[in-house]
């Protein structure tokens, strides 16, 4: 029983990096595309402090694991382990109230495209603009997390942000989009109801805007507004596989006064617009220290627009990124679980290949209980 508890806190641990943005990937408008947060995906899952959650505590492993091995004359197995997961002591996925965990998560993507903007009215052409991108990008997050209550943890994400584009000779590097984040767990876990994870999040644009550099020669290391997102997710454990899922909405916040360039026309206004997306998959543990994901990210972007300051408006095409990842979980200790993740592009908006690795800093030492 110790071995089955042992192979399902593996594949809940490997989950994170696959489904690691519980939040959809918010799309820039006109070429301006960026790596998915992977830290801030898009599903909840319970896992080490790498993940958006954790798993069922050691102690509830043991009393389930007495629970069967109790004798015919005893109480009936099915009515000890009814007793383990109803009991007084509610139990939940997420991290326990007062522990505290951290993780680090670095990224890189690299995409290619040739994009034509352009716009007609009346049979005549106001706007053409071909736009080239080859951009490798390099994301290091460090994200904290604390447990309020046994089911409602807060985080904070801290990136990093390294690009180049190879076509504009350009590059830059500095902070991006500080993150601050919240995830509910309503409902204690219970033997034949599937968990349920509503989370949240609010992003700053602490980042270099793309909106305010010179967008002919200078690169931005964040998104240029701030943005609120909401969703939720939930898994279903079938040994030796868990599958999983969530849905995200995101909504982007106007950004007034850019005073930018663009070709012969200056950017007055953007608005954001409104992004989404889900994903699903499922994980497989191999024995008891390797397991592997994998896993299906689409995220949509639909109703920006660009205001010059001629009074004129432009709404850019909607725009849907796709992505298949997957992601191996390898053991490096007891208590640690290393996660790899190789992601491949589907769609013209999303990127061309993408290479995650991500662990929990509590190894180092950042991570701590304050009851």
């Amino acid at each position: 029983m110790n071995r089955k508890w042992m192979n399902k806190t593996l594949l809940a641990l490997s989950i994170q990096v696959a489904i690691g943005g519980a939040y959809a990937a918010e799309e820039p408008a006109l070429g301006g595309y960026e790596a998915v947060d992977e830290s801030e995906a898009v599903v909840s899952a319970p896992s080490q402090p790498s993940a958006n959650t954790a798993t069922q505590p050691v102690d509830e492993q043991s009393q389930a694991s007495s629970a069967l091995q109790q004798q015919e004359g005893d109480a009936s197995k099915e009515t000890s382990l009814q007793e383990v997961f109803t009991s007084n002591e509610r139990q939940y996925s997420l991290i326990k109230k007062g522990d505290i965990s951290s993780y680090y998560d670095i990224d890189y993507t690299y995409y290619r495209d040739t994009q034509i903007d352009a716009e007609m009215a009346k049979g005549q052409l106001y706007q053409l603009r071909v736009q080239e991108n080859a951009t490798h990008s390099m994301t290091n997050t460090f994200t904290a997390q604390y447990g309020v209550l046994d089911n409602l943890t807060f985080t904070a994400s801290l990136p990093l942000v390294a690009k180049t584009d190879l076509l504009k000779d350009a590059s830059t590097a500095g902070l991006g989009d500080i993150s601050f984040g919240a995830r509910w767990e309503p409902f204690p876990l219970k033997t034949g109801r599937l968990p349920l994870i509503l989370f949240g999040n609010v992003s700053t644009k602490t980042g270099d805007s793309p909106y305010e550099v010179n967008a002919a020669d200078d690169l931005g290391t964040g998104k240029g507004y701030y943005s609120a997102g909401v969703g939720a997710s939930t898994r279903k454990y079938i040994d030796p596989v868990v599958l999983f899922a969530s849905v995200s909405a995101n909504y982007g916040f106007k950004e007034t006064g850019l005073n930018q360039k663009r070709g012969s026309r200056i950017i007055d206004d953007f608005e954001p617009g409104i992004s989404g997306g889900f994903a699903f998959g499922f994980a497989y543990s191999f024995n008891y220290d390797v397991s592997m994901t994998m896993s299906y990210q689409q995220s949509f972007n639909t109703g920006s627009e660009f205001t010059y300051s001629s009074g004129e408006s432009y709404s850019p095409a909607d725009q849907t990124s796709s992505t298949l990842a997957i992601s191996l979980g390898v053991r490096v200790s007891p208590e640690t679980i290393v996660n790899g993740t190789v992601g491949i592009g589907l769609t013209e908006d999303a990127p061309d290949v993408s290479l995650g690795l991500s662990f929990p800093l509590d190894i180092l030492g950042f991570g701590k209980k304050l009851r």
